[in-house]
């Protein structure tokens, strides 16, 4: 993820705006200067008060009298809004729809802001905020890496994948994993930055998590889900996961799905030209609707559920088949299919790629001096350890018995070797306790990285990497080696120790 070690400012209209507004009493005269010092967002800004939506009849020139009239909060929304549309992606590309990414994101802030006032969550006028940086990962993603997010289109359409599988499958991370980066690297609290990684579903939120975390993230899951009923396909399936979803989360007294669907094609459709954004017609989208709803109650609710229940059977069965049952890393399998995708991402790209191999020093004193039963809490705790010491890009997986994978993506050989010291010592470190006993334990590291002249192969990159490993155990284990990975370096299968 070498291009996002210096991830894009918010721009600083943005900033001084954000903390003009906070302040315990904020200063009209402000707050108009610096709308007023960007001469784009002033014009809108009088566009929008000036426009049928507010059905005024003298013409308002002032932009003090505008926020009078508009409202701070709707000030704050509209200018974040413009300013984040006009200063942060603007690059055009004939392979993506950038426009339909902002229709997207339009809609997911107008939804957030509604089901967060319905619901009356504490601080909820952040909604509309949350809602618009949903996704504002994908549209740095096609912003930076136009090409490569082409091919993520590609993906979706011919494959049939989920924008974040698509993703995944290209980069190795999605949009999720993204936002969540940028929003924190702007000092947005963890009210904006684990919502936006984990809005397409609550199921893998840190446990702990704020209630006030949790219920965000709901909206925001819902806010997806509403994109997906007014930019999406099949809006009777949409309309029940909906419906479902505010099942699920305890919201059904608050919110009715379809009703906030004719809400949102109204409230989007008023907004949509001061953005530049056109939808279908609005008439259309509610006859859709309409329909849509009389669908889902032919289908009862049941069916939907099951429907769901079923998809998310499916999804668990492959994460099953693809998990080690005893420390739930990735497994053998899991490793190869992903080393795979990121030799040709890395052969395609010309990007760094790093992998690590590592073993438990002596696993065997542990087995045969504390029983299997020892040895399994060992290998989980190890496995524990070692996911602290790495990134959310990377991919770690139990090898094989007491042999551990580390596929480092964007990684020189120089920084996966600190990476590697760096989980030495953190396991180096762990006291495991075992019945009454206190397990210390030490691992060896061999790292080698992907050379693309003359370009390796599969084989190529796991064999100098298990060099490496043999080297660190013949120096006395407990350290990290490389090799210069040379693609037709000889290969000597290390014994097992």
């Amino acid at each position: 993820m070498e291009k996002f070690d210096q991830l894009p400012s918010m721009p600083g209209v943005a900033i001084k705006l954000l903390e003009a507004l906070q302040k315990p009493s904020p200063d009209l005269r402000e707050i108009a200067r610096l709308i007023s010092s960007d001469a784009t967002l002033a014009a809108k800004v009088l566009k929008v008060i000036n426009s049928p939506l507010y059905g005024l009849i003298n013409k308002i020139t002032s932009i003090e009298q505008a926020i009078r009239l508009l409202g701070l909060n709707t000030v704050k929304n509209l200018s974040l809004s413009l300013i984040l549309k006009t200063g942060f992606i603007i690059k055009e590309s004939n392979s993506i729809n950038l426009a339909g990414l902002w229709k997207e994101a339009l809609v997911g802030a107008i939804s957030a802001k509604m089901l967060a006032e319905r619901i009356g969550i504490k601080h909820g006028e952040d909604a509309f905020l949350l809602g618009l940086l949903e996704n504002i990962g994908a549209l740095m993603l096609a912003n930076l890496l136009p090409d490569q997010y082409a091919l993520v289109q590609s993906e979706i359409h011919m494959n049939k994948l989920s924008p974040q599988d698509a993703e995944n499958r290209v980069f190795g991370f999605n949009h999720a994993d993204i936002g969540a980066m940028l929003t924190r690297s702007w000092g947005l609290p963890e009210t904006f930055h684990i919502p936006i990684k984990h809005h397409h579903g609550t199921e893998q939120l840190p446990e702990d998590c704020s209630s006030d975390v949790r219920v965000r993230t709901a909206i925001l899951h819902l806010s997806s889900l509403y994109i997906d009923l007014i930019t999406g396909g099949n809006m009777a399936e949409a309309l029940g996961r909906i419906a479902h979803f505010i099942n699920a989360y305890g919201f059904q007294d608050r919110l009715d799905a379809a009703e906030i669907g004719k809400e949102l094609i109204k409230k989007a459709s008023e907004l949509s030209p001061i953005f530049d954004i056109h939808f279908r017609d609005e008439s259309e989208l509610d006859g859709l609707l309409d329909s849509a709803k009389q669908e889902l109650l032919n289908m009862s609710m049941q069916m939907v559920t099951d429907m769901i229940g079923k998809n998310s059977e499916l999804e668990s069965l492959r994460q099953q088949a693809s998990r080690d049952a005893l420390t739930q890393l990735h497994n053998y399998k899991a490793f190869c299919d992903a080393l795979d995708q990121e030799i040709k991402r890395s052969a395609r790209y010309k990007n760094h790629l790093s992998l690590v191999l590592a073993d438990i020093d002596f696993f065997k004193k542990v087995n045969d001096g504390f029983g299997h039963p020892a040895g399994d809490q060992v290998l989980r705790e190890v496995a524990q350890a070692l996911q602290k010491c790495l990134r959310e890009c990377d991919f770690v997986a139990r090898y094989g018995g007491e042999e551990f994978a580390i596929i480092l993506p964007e990684t020189t050989i120089e920084d996966a070797l600190l990476v590697a010291e760096r989980m030495r010592k953190k396991i180096k470190s762990l006291e495991i306790s075992y019945d009454g006993h206190l397990i210390r334990i030490t691992m060896s590291f061999g790292a080698a990285g992907f050379q693309h002249a003359p370009p390796m192969s599969f084989n190529d990159l796991l064999k100098a990497a298990d060099v490496a490993l043999y080297t660190a155990k013949k120096q006395g284990r407990d350290r990290c080696c490389t090799t210069l990975n040379k693609a037709k370096t000889e290969y000597v299968r290390r014994p097992s120790f």
